[in-house]
C-alpha cells in the first residue's frame, strides 16, 4: 500500500483502475462518515439495512429496537458494513466494506459506556435501546479518483 507522502503516480490501483485504500485509511473514512448499511442473509435472502454508528476501536456500533439487526447480532450472524461518499459533481468517490460477526451487547458496563458515545439513531431513538457491534475481520476500500 502507498503513504500519504508517495506522489498519485504510485497509488495501488485495482484492475479497474480504482485506488485500493489501506486499512488506516479505510478506518479514518469509518470514522467521518455517521451512516452506512448492514447487510446479511435472513431466511434466505439478502437484506440490506441503513445505519447510524460510530467507530469505537476496531469496532462498528449502533442502536437497534427489535427486529432483524437486533435478531442477526443475537445470532452471531456474519454481516457486512459498507460506507460510501461521493461527489456527483465531480465524478469521484470513495466505498469501504467491513466484513465481520455481529453480536448484541448485553454488558451492563459496556452497555453505560456505549451510552455515553456520541451516537443517536435518526429513526426513533425512543424505540432504539439495543447496542450492536460488528467485530470487524476484514476491512477494504476503494476510491475513485482522477
Amino acid at each position: 500500500m502507498t503513504d500519504a507522502t508517495s506522489p498519485r503516480s504510485e497509488l495501488d490501483l485495482d484492475r479497474s483502475g480504482l485506488e485500493v485504500l489501506s486499512y488506516d485509511e479505510c478506518r479514518r473514512l469509518l470514522d467521518v462518515q455517521p451512516v452506512g448499511r448492514i447487510g446479511f442473509v435472513q431466511d434466505g435472502s439478502p437484506v440490506i439495512l441503513p445505519i447510524n454508528y460510530i467507530l469505537d476501536g476496531g469496532l462498528i456500533v449502533f442502536r437497534s429496537g427489535r427486529g432483524s439487526k437486533l435478531d442477526m447480532a443475537m445470532m452471531g450472524r456474519p454481516v457486512c458494513v459498507e460506507v460510501d461518499s461521493w461527489d456527483i459533481v465531480s465524478h469521484t468517490g470513495w466505498s469501504v466494506l467491513a466484513k465481520g460477526f455481529a453480536e448484541h451487547v448485553i454488558d451492563e458496563d459496556e452497555i453505560d459506556r456505549l451510552d455515553r458515545l456520541p451516537v443517536t439513531p435518526w429513526s426513533r431513538p425512543d424505540a432504539r435501546h439495543e447496542w450492536i457491534r460488528v467485530m470487524v475481520e476484514e476491512l477494504t476500500g476503494r476510491r475513485i479518483s482522477h
